[in-house]
């Protein structure tokens, strides 16, 4: 959550001019807060960064496949920004391996990215969801691995908060309706969502938010990220408590050199093994994998009873922070027209567009190098959507006790990104030509 501070006096006393636009303190209800964005008395900008509801210019990228141009009607993100958004895909490997029309996977293609330098009014609004239009109000129809149009048609974006997967027919379905919106901050990110039915104020201004960086834990804090994500202290269904020693029947013995050690080999381990449903150890060195039912103990001991059969959360593994930024097409400067000509919020200075495997190979790299002594353990060390692969490129990231592997620190994996863009290190892309809506034409036949 972005932290804000101004004058209550001067956001709650009535409209102001640009001159004086003050951030929204977040700290009123969600409906003053709202209430005060929406009449134009507030915006959702960062006085810690000395940002001033000044306009200014910005860097922003983009991932996209390559018929996928521009950022009208588009998410984009700074560099922090969009490097979470690329290991934030990582997880969907699995599925898109087995599946590649299912939800997400069209961004597992012939992508590149998009650079480009943006002047906005530095009046910051509720960050929109901007995505592709579903091929049809039912996308069941269209899950097959033979399908050929998938789930999304990329040449039709539409924006609106809570807009994760619109349609053709009723666009941002998802939005409640007038009488169910609720003003504040949403259950996604920690976002806020202001609806501006008289101004449609939230329908023009520049987006922004920060990605989701929480992870929902299942286990006690003192425990390994391997373990809280995906196993969770005995639960006694009489007495409705959670934590004490739990037994099982014994699968095997694994050994490391102290709790963190042990904890993280025996979840890792269990995971990866589909008869195992919790592990327990008594001195911290070694550590027992139990399987079939299990039942509470008097002895003393840590246990995690397994959570999930899924392959392992990422939870927050990749996170590194950055900003996530929308531009919707309302909110566009006419060509030639100033910032803030007709209340518009947004202007492109210029675009260029990358080739994205290239760039994205060089986080892979690093990530590579980080982890190595996990990655040699794998059969095919580099086969980038096998199990193994994939648990240590999480494991990197998250840190993994069991192997002295600490996370990979920001600029690390951010560093290599940034530098791909370059001039001469990654090719520059020539996209197809931009179709939809988005565009102002009309899209071809599929």
């Amino acid at each position: 959550m972005l932290r804000r501070t101004c004058l209550l006096s001067v956001l709650f006393s009535g409209p102001t001019t640009g001159a004086d636009h003050v951030a929204c303190d977040v700290s009123r209800s969600g409906q003053e807060v709202c209430a005060a964005f929406c009449e134009g008395r507030c915006s959702f900008y960062n006085e810690s960064l000395g940002e001033k509801g000044k306009p200014q210019t910005i860097t922003m990228y983009r991932l996209a496949p390559t018929n996928v141009t521009g950022i009208k009607n588009k998410d984009s993100g700074d560099a922090a920004g969009d490097v979470t958004f690329y290991l934030s895909k990582k997880n969907l490997t699995r599925q898109c391996a087995k599946d590649p029309s299912g939800w997400g996977c069209f961004l597992d293609k012939d992508n590149m990215y998009g650079k480009f330098e943006v002047e906005v009014d530095g009046l910051y609004g509720p960050y929109s969801e901007c995505n592709p239009v579903g091929m049809t109000d039912d996308r069941s129809h269209h899950r097959g691995p033979h399908d050929h149009k998938g789930w999304a048609d990329t040449r039709d974006f539409q924006c609106g908060q809570g807009c994760l997967v619109p349609n053709a027919s009723t666009g941002c379905s998802a939005q409640p309706a007038a009488g169910r919106r609720r003003n504040g901050t949403s259950d996604y990110g920690g976002a806020w969502e202001c609806w501006c039915d008289s101004s449609r104020r939230h329908l023009r201004a520049v987006g922004r938010e920060r990605p989701p960086g929480s992870a929902w834990y299942v286990g006690p804090d003192y425990w390994p990220p391997q373990c809280k994500l995906d196993y969770y202290e005995y639960y006694d269904r009489t007495t409705k408590t959670y934590g004490g020693c739990l037994t099982g029947a014994p699968l095997r013995t694994v050994a490391a050199w102290d709790f963190d050690s042990v904890s993280t080999l025996a979840c890792e381990s269990c995971s990866s093994d589909v008869a195992c449903s919790g592990w327990r150890t008594t001195d911290n060195t070694s550590a027992l994998l139990l399987t079939g039912p299990l039942s509470k103990s008097r002895e003393p001991c840590i246990g995690g009873e397994r959570w999930s059969r899924g392959g392992g959360s990422w939870g927050s593994a990749g996170y590194v922070g950055g900003n996530w930024i929308s531009t919707p097409i309302e909110g566009e400067c006419a060509k030639g027209a100033a910032l803030g000509a007709a209340d518009c919020t947004w202007r492109v200075l210029s675009a260029s567009y990358h080739n994205a495997s290239c760039i994205d190979r060089r986080v892979d790299a690093a990530i590579e190098a980080h982890g190595a002594r996990c990655f040699r353990r794998c059969d095919a060390p580099l086969d980038r959507t096998a199990d193994c692969y994939l648990d240590c490129y999480r494991n990197t990231l998250l840190g993994d006790a069991s192997q002295n592997l600490t996370a990979m620190a920001r600029d690390a994996i951010v560093k290599p990104w940034e530098e791909g863009f370059v001039s001469g290190v990654c090719p520059l892309v020539v996209p197809k030509p931009c179709a939809g809506p988005q565009c102002g034409t009309t899209p071809p036949p599929a």
